[in-house]
């Protein structure tokens, strides 16, 4: 389906605001996360991953506004991928400002402000504690939560000793 364009429709797409993280695969299986704020903003690929049908760009990102616009929860026909729940976007958003307001640039660091501002309960869907090998109990982030916020942040997962186990608390 192609929707033509109609620039004071993508003025209104522009100036609405979305806040939903969202795991999606391509066709080969390999898995991305995908932050939403702007559907404009969008890249193609983004697009091609979110929403199956539309014939352009232009018509992707209305499919995917109508959705967002419309309704409260997001209908997963229209949108591929799993949103996630409320509280993991809400985390995990706050987490990403901890890094990018304190200039980090490594995730660690916005774990040990967390632990010197006492600040852990208001991370409870995503924090673990991590087991390093040597450093056991550590208080970090869940593997499945670290993976996305490296994929939003485009950062690696340091040179840091891998994670043997974890535990939520």
């Amino acid at each position: 389906m192609k929707i033509e364009y109609d620039v004071s429709l993508y003025i209104e797409m522009a100036n609405f605001s979305v806040n939903e993280v969202v795991q999606v695969s391509n066709r080969k299986g390999r898995r991305s996360t995908i932050h939403i704020t702007n559907i404009t903003k969008l890249s193609w690929q983004d697009l091609q991953l979110l929403v199956s049908s539309g014939a352009d760009k232009f018509s992707k990102m209305v499919m995917l506004y109508r959705e967002y616009s419309s309704k409260k929860e997001v209908s997963e026909s229209v949108i591929r991928g799993k949103s996630l729940s409320l509280n993991e976007t809400s985390e995990i958003n706050e987490y990403i400002k901890i890094f990018r307001d304190h200039g980090c640039t490594k995730h660690h660091e916005v774990n040990e402000i967390i632990a010197q501002r006492d600040e852990w309960d208001s991370f409870k869907t995503i924090r673990s504690l991590n087991d390093h090998g040597k450093h056991k109990e550590i208080e970090g982030i869940q593997p499945q939560y670290f993976e996305i916020i490296c994929n939003i942040l485009k950062i690696s997962g340091e040179q840091g000793l891998p994670l043997d186990s974890f535990q939520k608390y």
